[in-house]
């Protein structure tokens, strides 16, 4: 396992001292009760019981401590992915693991709610942007090791596969956070992962795959 990926399995909350893990707590419920306009600082230093000042001195500024948020927001669910996906030979019953993950991703409407929330502002503002862009290299690189590609070619390959299926999830989270009638997001990711099979077997050729199709 190389550096890159015993990375990615790291929780970023684990490193924080009990401080800053207090202040993105509390960056947490006040975006949850209040949306983006709630992530004032005063209003987190206070819901955190800690000095205005922890913040900068932990997160160096608002920016910094967005991009955090966004980060807990989203790391659980993509180390389950990589540890549901990574016990399974490389192959047919991962692609279906990884597909059933996204899936379970999707239907964790609060924390897409909470994404959804700060995404606009994120777009907008030219120094938060650049962060969020480096956290989007992170789910990509997750994707990548979920296919488990290896070299160059099947990185390069594998790429444009790894962005469209973040599209995919962001675009289903938000059918499903509408919650429209006869909107089935099951029915769709199936359809998704029979897609996915296509592409990987006529551009893919996985090594050791003797897993056949998924059950």
């Amino acid at each position: 396992m190389d550096e890159q990926q015993t990375a990615s399995l790291e929780n970023p909350m684990a490193t924080l001292a009990p401080a800053a893990q207090r202040i993105l707590a509390a960056a947490r419920r006040l975006l949850e009760r209040g949306g983006f306009t709630a992530l004032r600082l005063q209003a987190i230093a206070r819901e955190a019981d800690e000095p205005k000042a922890s913040i900068a001195y932990y997160f160096g500024n608002k920016e910094g401590l967005v991009s955090a948020l966004i980060d807990s927001l989203i790391h659980d669910a993509n180390l389950q992915l990589i540890e549901d996906t990574e016990k399974l030979p490389v192959g047919q019953q991962r692609i279906h693991a990884l597909v059933d993950g996204e899936t379970r991703i999707v239907s964790d409407i609060e924390s897409f709610r909470m994404f959804f929330d700060v995404l606009p502002h994120v777009l907008r503002d030219d120094k938060l942007r650049p962060r969020v862009a480096r956290l989007y290299d992170g789910y990509r690189e997750t994707v990548l090791r979920c296919f488990g590609a290896r070299g160059a070619a099947a990185r390069s390959t594998l790429l444009p596969l790894a962005m469209l299926m973040i599209a995919i999830v962001d675009g289903l989270a938000i059918q499903e956070g509408l919650g429209p009638e006869g909107v089935s997001v099951q029915t769709a990711t199936q359809l998704w992962e029979e897609l996915l099979r296509d592409y990987l077997r006529r551009h893919v050729s996985f090594e050791n795959d003797r897993s056949g199709a998924a059950g």
